[in-house]
């Protein structure tokens, strides 16, 4: 029995109350009120289809008002699993749900006001596991993109694997995925491995410089060869062109008060003097 005249209240209710045992309940905001009809002596009590909504309430003393919070809701649960390649690992996982407004009753009727602790709890831990436990060590704790990709597996698993095909009046707002840890050994096992990956990265990079490095100073030979054997000079000879091109060069950009002097005597080849700064 249900009676939505919040005015009513003063009037009744220590009428009620004395004569004949009626209270007034008090709804908050962001909750609804199912009435539970309980029979007085025989038949059969049931549950008010329509909730009642924020603010109060005249009921029978055979009526029985559950309170139900259609606010999103944080559901929290600790793991302790291993990894695909059987390393232990930590973290927490959160399913954020909110009980559809206008849907209490029905929720109330089917599941009771227990409903994740009773419908969902286990089946959301498996979903967690099964999806966690497709991933190595090494991606869980380092890739940052791994864990939204759990979140979203997870929470398609729980939308169309619980709610849905259980018929349960909740929206699913998002499902959470913690910091996933391994052991401090795994740890410090892990950043071992990260150096030891980033110095193989550090060899690898310095071995292809020296390539490169060794690949240009022999094509340089070659094309000093050629323009040797162009010009018709033995060996010394074009070592000694090539160090009169490089005292050039010094003369070239010497400061003016700057006196250079160069000489060259080698295989039968005199080079004057050279001054700049005259």
């Amino acid at each position: 029995m249900r009676r939505d005249a919040s005015s009513l209240c003063g009037v009744v209710l220590a009428f009620g109350i004395v004569v004949l045992g009626t209270g007034c309940v008090a709804i908050e905001a962001g909750h609804e009120g199912v009435l539970v009809e309980q029979p007085f002596f025989f038949g059969h009590g049931g549950v008010d289809p329509v909730p009642t909504k924020t603010g109060r309430v005249v009921v029978a003393p055979t009526t029985k008002v559950v309170d139900v919070d259609v606010r999103p809701i944080q559901y929290s649960e600790h793991f302790d699993i291993i990894s695909a390649e059987n390393a232990p690992v930590s973290f927490d996982a959160f399913l954020i749900a909110n009980v559809i407004e206008g849907k209490s009753p029905e929720l109330i009727s089917k599941y009771g006001p227990n409903w994740y602790a009773n419908n969902a709890k286990e089946a959301f831990r498996t979903f967690v596991r099964e999806e966690v436990q497709k991933y190595p060590l090494f991606q869980l704790t380092t890739d940052p993109t791994t864990r939204q990709k759990l979140q979203d597996a997870i929470a398609k698993e729980v939308q169309t694997k619980l709610i849905e095909k259980q018929g349960i009046p909740v929206r699913l707002n998002r499902v959470v995925v913690g910091s996933i840890l391994p052991p401090k050994g795994v740890v410090e096992q892990t950043t071992q491995t990260i150096i030891q990956e980033q110095r193989k990265i550090t060899m690898v990079e310095f071995q292809k410089a020296e390539e490169s490095r060794e690949k240009a100073e022999k094509q340089r030979g070659i094309a000093d060869r050629a323009y040797r054997e162009s010009l018709g000079l033995t060996a010394p000879e074009f070592v000694d062109l090539r160090r009169i091109e490089v005292q050039k060069e010094i003369v070239q950009h010497s400061p003016a008060a700057l006196t250079v002097i160069m000489g060259l005597e080698r295989v039968g080849i005199n080079m004057p003097p050279l001054a700049s700064g005259q």
